[in-house]
């Protein structure tokens, strides 16, 4: 059974962002913002719950460098991730390296109860906070402000370079929409089961967290994330002395 609190995912962009729909077009736009039916902008959740599991990985890399061989802090952020994203034999002994380390999970966990396969979290679409939006969709029902303007104000259009085995295609540009700094976004986040054990460790993936979208290795998508429990930081809320415990 999940808990009664209510749980929150948000971040602020400290410099543009690419939340690219997938759609090209041949027109002033090639690669569009993915947006919704109003034009709201919006990460999609399964894109974010991506992002959070890698940056998960990451962090597990660290706790293993730092315990040079006392691998009891790692199991345990190992077991949150478990718990959380949901881990499988593929991922333990071919994706992510480190044999002998995710060997020694996989064999515990087989002898326990076995891996869960499916997380226990469950998130939404990281969108504009929902009294922005009930404001908006007010304001464009009365045709006062247009999608198109919706969209406008929310994004700029930036132009590119394409590259080709790294060399620069002659006369050859690209076109997207990129979201425009200083947005507050937020999801909603649920859990199908108690989530105190793991609360700590997920607290430490998404404040870890400093980059989303497509394009952040030329500098975009920089953010600052923390989790919100009703409404407060869970920076204040949550002791972080460890983590969960397999």
């Amino acid at each position: 059974m999940g808990s009664s609190n209510e749980y929150v995912l948000e971040l602020r962009l400290l410099s543009e962002a690419i939340f690219a729909s997938g759609e090209k077009e041949r027109n002033l736009v090639q690669s569009r913002a993915l947006s919704d039916d109003y034009g709201f902008v919006y990460f999609h959740a399964k894109s974010l719950k991506g992002q959070l599991k890698r940056q998960a990985l990451w962090l597990l890399r660290q706790y293993i460098a730092i315990g040079k061989g006392n691998y009891v802090q790692a199991y345990d952020f190992l077991y949150s991730m478990d718990v959380l994203f949901g881990v499988n034999t593929w991922e333990l002994g071919k994706a992510w390296g480190l044999e002998e380390f995710m060997s020694g999970y996989l064999k515990y966990r087989q002898a326990e109860k076995g891996l869960r396969g499916q997380g226990m979290m469950k998130l939404t679409h990281l969108e504009l906070p929902h009294e922005v939006k009930d404001a908006f969709r007010t304001i464009i029902d009365s045709s006062e402000f247009s999608i198109h303007d919706l969209i406008s104000a929310q994004t700029y259009i930036r132009t590119e370079i394409q590259l080709e085995e790294g060399i620069v295609k002659d006369k050859m540009l690209n076109t997207y929409q990129a979201v425009k700094k200083g947005f507050v976004f937020q999801a909603q986040i649920f859990f199908e089961e108690d989530p105190t054990q793991v609360l700590p460790d997920l607290l430490r993936i998404i404040c870890s967290l400093d980059r989303i979208g497509a394009g952040v290795h030329r500098g975009r998508g920089e953010i600052e994330a923390t989790l919100l429990i009703n409404g407060k930081d869970a920076r204040q809320e949550l002791q972080l002395g460890g983590g969960a415990t397999a």
